[in-house]
């Protein structure tokens, strides 16, 4: 049996389903004759298919092969696309996870948030559009998807090593997340921890992939888009909240990080 990367299959979405802050499911488990993904752009959900089993949140993909029971529960409202699809090679249908290698049945995250926001935000705006411009676009996207993963599967495998536990970066982690949409100064968390703030940047990077400020502005971020979707609040009261000085530099910051501004992310995202 021929094996394919995730990424060389032909993907063809039936149909797409879009929940904003849904509370619960309607049935604790299902199964389709097509390929399941969920998205998840917030919130979170525990999940069973066969003997994977997990906890989905923002940024996370869960496939279901065809004909397998899905098990789920709601943990915390969430909002995420459901994608119906087949998958093909070479014109013949693939429905068995073992002709996938790797194999993304179950739960695989996108580590580029910055990109899945994009590729979310595009998925759900053309969810609802029936005509073949649409659906192309669609199946696109879910490719795209794909090759985000692949490209980043193969980064991990080149890159990864044994990370030592860091107990003061844990903590570091942890004070950086409670405190993130308040004003905080990395110069005195640093001190705090008898470390300068070179030394400081230096092993937090090295536990998470990114410097304490990347950290943080990652965040304010998170939190930012889902109050542009979620409620009408002006700029400058969703600055207030996700730690910003003032809407003016908010809407700086967003866009340079986005490429996009807030006021048209949530006209083209707001669904």
């Amino acid at each position: 049996m021929q094996a394919y990367r995730p990424k060389e299959l032909v993907p063809s979405i039936h149909m797409v389903t879009v929940w904003n802050n849904k509370s619960q499911f309607e049935k604790a488990e299902d199964q389709s004759p097509l390929w399941v993904l969920f998205v998840v752009g917030s919130g979170s959900f525990r999940f069973e298919i066969g003997k994977r089993e997990g906890i989905a949140e923002k940024g996370d993909l869960v496939l279901c092969p065809p004909d397998v029971v899905l098990k789920r529960e709601m943990l915390r409202p969430a909002s995420f696309l459901v994608l119906y699809f087949t998958w093909t090679a070479d014109s013949d249908e693939i429905r068995a996870e073992e002709q996938l290698l790797p194999n993304p049945a179950g739960k695989s995250s996108i580590r580029d948030k910055y990109r899945f926001a994009s590729t979310y935000g595009y998925i759900a705006m053309l969810g609802r559009r029936n005509d073949a411009p649409a659906a192309a676009r669609r199946n696109f996207l879910l490719r795209d998807l794909w090759e985000q993963l692949d490209w980043e599967w193969e980064t991990h495998r080149r890159e990864s090593r044994p990370i030592p536990d860091d107990p003061l970066m844990q903590k570091a982690g942890a004070t950086l997340k409670e405190s993130a949409f308040e004003t905080i100064s990395l110069n005195q968390l640093a001190a705090s921890m008898g470390l300068s703030t070179v030394q400081f940047s230096r092993r937090f990077h090295k536990m998470y992939g990114v410097n304490p400020s990347e950290y943080v502005s990652e965040l304010r971020l998170d939190k930012a888009r889902a109050l542009l979707l979620e409620n009408r609040l002006t700029l400058d009261e969703i600055a207030v909240q996700c730690g910003y000085s003032n809407g003016f530099y908010f809407s700086r910051v967003f866009s340079q990080k986005m490429r996009i501004s807030p006021s048209e992310y949530r006209q083209a995202y707001r669904i």
